[in-house]
């Protein structure tokens, strides 16, 4: 299976916008292009534009497995949904490493940090169930809070929509993920810098945005919303005495912290530079 050009994930140096395992790129990318022509969507098969005019959002994995694109129109819709943003392509070739899901509810946290509030309409998106091999057409959309809509369209496309409330809880609790995922990278970044206080200010405010989640979690459960589930507990301020103590962080287990989404550089020892109180 051909995906064309690998793209660096460089968002946290500041060079890309992501989102999650979303990479904003453009309407030419050539290895979203050759995921559209295996789309059922696509009209032209090897065309090099295969977004719809208007204005598009395109997003990409690093690996070029999967994409996904937003798009508004700048007429008024001639279906039912007036002003509804929609998702006019999301192909996942690579489900066992991108849950489609979750990937989904990142679009939507990425289209709401890129153009801002959804309109009143909300989003939606068409599943063709002729095309597709779950028997549950558009399951994943389901499962990322969109509600199946009655109306079909005039070719038989079942349509997917958010309703506001779900997408206002869907888009706070993406934030926070987001905001924990960058936190997680700030305390690696400051431990290997040395600048220790730093690491216990980014790992506090971790702690508080994970309470936070699971107020968010509970709200979504009430809504039978399905809740993120692949967020790495933040490390407690217990194991950042263990690193930062200069006679006791042999004991650091490598494993443990990496799977808590701290990565340090366990080659060289971790020395206080001066005394640090805490």
């Amino acid at each position: 299976m051909e995906y064309g050009q690998i793209l660096l994930d460089l968002s946290l140096l500041g060079t890309e916008r992501t989102y999650g395992d979303w990479i904003v790129t453009h309407k030419g990318d050539h290895s979203c292009r050759l995921l559209s022509d295996r789309h059922y969507s696509r009209r032209s098969i090897g065309a090099k534009q295969f977004t719809r005019p208007g204005e598009n959002l395109v997003l990409r994995t690093a690996d070029g497995s999967a994409v996904f694109v937003s798009w508004k129109s700048k007429f008024k819709r001639r279906d039912r949904y007036n002003r509804a943003w929609e998702c006019s392509i999301f192909r996942n070739e690579n489900p066992k490493q991108y849950l489609s899901s979750n990937m989904i509810k990142y679009a939507l946290y990425a289209t709401y940090k890129e153009w801002g509030e959804f309109p009143d309409d909300g989003y939606i998106s068409y599943v063709d169930p002729a095309s597709v091999q779950s028997k549950n057409a558009g399951y994943c959309f389901e499962r990322a809070g969109f509600v199946r809509q009655p109306v079909r369209s005039q070719r038989g496309y079942i349509c997917y929509k958010t309703e506001m409330a779900s997408l206002k809880l869907i888009l706070e609790e993406m934030s926070i993920i987001h905001h924990l995922e960058f936190s997680q990278y700030n305390i690696s970044l400051a431990l290997n810098s040395g600048e220790f206080m730093e690491a216990y200010e980014f790992q506090e405010a971790a702690e508080e945005m994970y309470i936070r989640l699971f107020e968010i979690k509970k709200k979504m459960k009430d809504r039978k919303l399905k809740a993120w589930s692949q967020v790495n507990q933040p490390i407690s301020k217990k194991d950042l005495d263990l690193i930062t103590d200069p006679y006791s962080n042999w004991m650091a287990d490598k494993d443990y912290f990496e799977s808590r989404g701290i990565y340090i550089d366990w080659h060289d020892d971790l020395r206080l530079d001066s005394e640090v109180e805490v």
